[in-house]
């Protein structure tokens, strides 16, 4: 790793910034909108493309690409980003990524092995859809609510929104330790909402005007 940074004169591949969320507080519905067409973003256009620090020299495929978004609800505001994958403090909520080869995502990480020697196991990263990026989501739903999951009016819900990166530029064979041990990159910058590491968010009825279409009714832009 200490090589890997020397030779990228110490600059870490970031992964893809996330992307900028609009919430719609609305009656008892939230719509979340992702955008990312901003300069400051590495990801702008959905076009990141970074080199992966610890990919060989001279191979074909040396580049992290954009792949897709996640969008977490937390299950209050001490949770970080450090606790998406405990299902006590966060829940994922959708997940859309590009609409290509790339499905299911592994990472390979090390576990104790009496013998000493370095063990390999997968570990999911990404359940893709693969059914193309959506910028548009509807919430309707407390994933951690007992009972009645409607969301409530006037109650304060938080979310993340991620995204993230792929790159096998060699399946990872545990038996030689050859390939590409993470293909699955997540993205470590512009998340939240610029004060905390989340989005608060609370529905409401909207009583100073009136809507004449629905969520899904016409293509939001």
């Amino acid at each position: 790793i200490a090589q890997a940074l020397f030779d990228n004169c110490f600059e870490l591949t970031d992964g893809p910034d996330a992307p900028d969320v609009d919430f719609l507080e609305m009656d008892k519905e939230i719509i979340a909108v992702f955008t990312n067409d901003t300069i400051t973003s590495n990801n702008a256009r959905e076009a990141y493309a970074q080199r992966g620090l610890q990919i060989p020299a001279g191979v074909a495929d040396s580049l992290f690409k954009f792949e897709g978004y996640k969008l977490y609800q937390l299950g209050n505001s001490s949770v970080t980003v450090a606790d998406l994958d405990n299902p006590d403090k966060a829940r994922l909520i959708y997940q859309v990524d590009v609409k290509n080869a790339v499905g299911r995502v592994f990472n390979w990480r090390t576990v104790d092995n009496p013998t000493g020697s370095d063990y390999y196991i997968p570990e999911l990263r990404v359940e893709g859809a693969n059914n193309g990026i959506q910028h548009t989501f509807r919430i309707s739903e407390d994933q951690f609510a007992s009972g009645d999951r409607r969301l409530v009016n006037h109650k304060k819900y938080y979310f993340v929104a991620i995204a993230y990166a792929y790159n096998n530029y060699r399946p990872f064979d545990p038996k030689v330790v050859l390939g590409q041990r993470r293909p699955y990159l997540e993205g470590r910058r512009n998340i939240g909402d610029g004060f905390n590491p989340f989005y608060t968010v609370i529905p409401r009825p909207i009583t100073d005007r009136s809507l004449n279409a629905n969520c899904g009714q016409y293509k939001m832009l």
